[in-house]
């Protein structure tokens, strides 16, 4: 979940630099719309691990005890509501900073 926040962090900061002016608005909207796209990709990834974790569950004790298959499965979850909770803000926000500047 680390590389999610890490995305979303950037992704924020590029989009503060291009309304304060730090960075040419260009770059800024540029960045945090790559920054937008990887972050669901990372949910992703974290949606897979959580659940081969669970399957390495399932395989060695069986599905019988749903607690031990919870660990992978909240894994997935969370994964997946990160990256959609700071995808969908960089996007929105991208996209209104482009037809600000005409990129």
């Amino acid at each position: 979940m680390i590389p999610i926040v890490l995305v979303g962090a950037f992704g924020f900061y590029y989009l503060y630099c291009g309304f304060s002016g730090t960075i040419p608005a260009h770059k800024a909207v540029h960045m945090a719309g790559i920054m937008a796209k990887v972050a669901p990709l990372f949910g992703l990834l974290g949606t897979v691990t959580g659940m081969v974790r669970t399957f390495k569950v399932i395989t060695t004790y069986g599905n019988q005890n749903p607690v031990l298959m919870a660990d992978g499965i909240s894994e997935a979850l969370i994964t997946t509501q990160s990256g959609l909770i700071i995808a969908f803000p960089l996007l929105l926000i991208n996209q209104k900073l482009a037809e600000k500047y005409e990129l």
